[in-house]
């Protein structure tokens, strides 16, 4: 195999697709290996050291069939000393006679720990047992490539003439079947700069490579070479089994949201969306079209609403909504018609009254809210802070229609549409039982039975998240921020993602993703620091039978992700599942 003064890329693969992949690509060489084939097959790299599968056996016949049948770039083969019949002479001329270009120690006793390689040099079938047979590879002509993973290893192979030699750093970290990271890219830069030198020093001619461990990508490569120089880089995991995750769950996610995005609505729930967009509605899942065919119901008639939202949710589209029966006017003039009182931003719940039924010392220069003619919506926040006495007196005049000012015998009509706004959690209980504990008056609570109007939380219209996401980016950084702005990860841990915070937390996502460094999509790992950042858990009043039972429909009833999401283990979700009687 020709050497040239260029960087030089090897991949470890497994395969003829990636093969040709990696060939299309530019690489400079292909080592074909146990791990790689058995990645292919579904197993995690570190499989290739189990007695599973003969590895000669295995390596040679898709190494033959697929790679050097399809590929034009020189295949060098992965062999071991470990075999019965070990012969280092016979196995570099059949190496040779099956047309491969060289051969790689692959699989090697440097994946085994201290001890175990102690036992095997001392069988004759270690390390040395390893640098003997690349030797015998070199002297038949071929070119011999020595994995390594220590100084020591890469002194023999340099001493021995061995003129290819990469430092394993270990199996890759990252993806769905990679281990955790062990060591910093800094840490390795200066292991790999050390055994460079020093084989550099032995042969001048040595080509030093680097593989595995906490090198995932090309941005981390670079950073390795800024501290250490190399020759080549082999990629395995990093060239095969981390891209093809990635891309094959990107794909697929791509196909779903374009099945997601082209599902037909019902002449009446297209109906529905056109309506409600020009109020400030985002989505069209089952939760939002149920709760905007119950608002466009409601706003139709004129009669006091209570509208009822978790914390971080939006109210103003439902209030705009509510102000406009007929449809959608101006949006300005729509808002300019809402007087909106907010009860807990008050210092004090008596000026929250005077607002709302006025003061006897001005009630002469400014008519209260509650008789302003000109206002279409009195929208009164917080109304359960209100005093006992203050909303028994609401209750009364949303009941009679009228009511008496302060200082004035004279009863003054109800002028605008009254909408009560609360923003509490529920509960599994009854709806009167949640809002006297949240601070209703049984006459306050009673007025509006039947004319309760509760805005759904988004994770129950989770289908809606990437439309949301979207129109939040548009507006608050006007950018276009879609689906392929994430990983497939990533958006599957958004959708896992409780939103406790609703759409404010959302606005939070969005707003840290401003500014962003990195390029390409979004991936899983930058998440957990955007998704509400210091803030703690809004209390779930749900029973735990219906939290587990929101878990496994968020999680498709994988059990497994639905436990770690509940946080407990799969035996005790399981025996909850038993006990809730959710089997079947």
């Amino acid at each position: 195999m020709p050497f040239s003064g260029k960087f030089l890329i090897g991949a470890a693969i497994g395969s003829g697709s990636m093969a040709l992949a990696a060939e299309r690509g530019g690489a400079d060489f292909l080592l074909a290996i146990n791990a790689g084939r058995l990645r292919n097959m579904g197993a995690p790299s570190i499989a290739c050291m189990l007695p599973i599968l003969e590895a000669g056996r295995l390596t040679e016949r898709f190494a033959r069939e697929e790679l050097q049948a399809q590929c034009q770039i020189p295949v060098l083969l992965g062999v071991n000393v470990w075999e019965s019949d070990f012969d280092p002479a016979e196995t570099a001329r059949r190496v040779k006679d099956a047309g491969f270009a060289g051969a790689v120690n692959f699989p090697s006793a440097m994946h085994f720990p201290r001890s175990m390689q102690q036992i095997l040099a001392r069988a004759g079938r270690g390390i040395e047992a390893e640098v003997a047979q690349l030797s015998a590879v070199r002297e038949a002509g071929l070119t011999p490539m020595f994995y390594c993973a220590t100084r020591t290893q890469a002194r023999l192979a340099a001493d021995a003439g061995i003129e290819l030699i990469c430092l394993n750093l270990g199996w890759n970290v990252g993806g769905a079947l990679g281990h955790q990271r062990r060591a910093s890219l800094e840490e390795v830069a200066t292991m790999a700069r050390e055994i460079g030198r020093l084989i550099k020093r032995i042969n001048p001619r040595c080509r030093f490579f680097l593989e595995g461990g906490p090198v995932g990508t090309a941005e981390d490569l670079g950073r390795v070479l800024s501290l250490a120089p190399l020759d080549g880089y082999v990629g395995g995991s990093t060239f095969e089994r981390l891209p093809l995750e990635t891309s094959v769950a990107d794909q697929i996610d791509r196909f779903r949201q374009a099945g997601r995005s082209q599902a037909s609505l019902d002449k009446e729930s297209a109906r529905l969306v056109a309506w409600a967009r020009p109020f400030g509605f985002v989505g069209r899942s089952d939760a939002q079209l149920a709760f905007l065919r119950r608002l466009k119901s409601l706003a139709e008639s004129s009669a006091p609403v209570l509208l009822l939202g978790e914390p971080g949710m939006l109210t103003e589209p439902a209030l705009l909504a509510l102000a406009s029966p007929g449809g959608a006017a101006d949006r300005k003039q729509l808002t300019q018609g809402l007087i909106q009182v907010d009860v807990g931003g008050e210092d004090f719940p008596a000026r929250a009254r005077s607002v709302i039924f006025g003061h006897r010392d001005t009630i002469a220069r400014q008519r209260p809210a509650l008789a302003d003619s000109g206002a279409a919506v009195l929208a009164i926040r917080a109304p359960e802070r209100l005093p006992a006495a203050t909303q028994r007196r609401l209750a009364l005049a949303l009941r009679e229609g009228s009511f008496r000012a302060p200082g004035s015998r004279r009863a003054l009509p109800v002028g605008p549409r009254v909408v009560l706004i609360s923003e509490m959690p529920f509960g599994g209980g009854q709806l009167e039982d949640d809002l006297r504990s949240a601070g209703f008056e049984a006459e306050l609570t009673a007025q509006f039975a039947g004319w309760t109007l509760r805005l759904p939380p988004l994770r129950e219209r989770i289908d809606d998240l990437m439309a949301l996401i979207e129109s939040e980016a548009a507006a608050s950084l006007a950018v276009v921020l879609g689906r392929d702005g994430f990983t497939s990860a990533a958006l599957q841990r958004l959708h896992a993602h409780p939103w406790p915070g609703n759409e404010a937390e959302l606005h939070g996502l969005v707003g840290g993703l401003a500014g962003r460094a990195a390029r390409g999509p979004i991936q899983l790992e930058e998440l957990p620091q955007l998704l509400e950042p210091g803030s703690g858990p809004v209390p779930d009043r749900r029973s735990e039978k219906d939290r587990i039972v929101d878990a496994l429909w968020r999680h498709g009833f994988n059990r497994t992700r639905a436990a770690e999401a509940l946080g407990m283990s799969r035996k005790t979700l399981y025996n909850k599942i038993k006990r809730f009687g959710l089997e079947g």
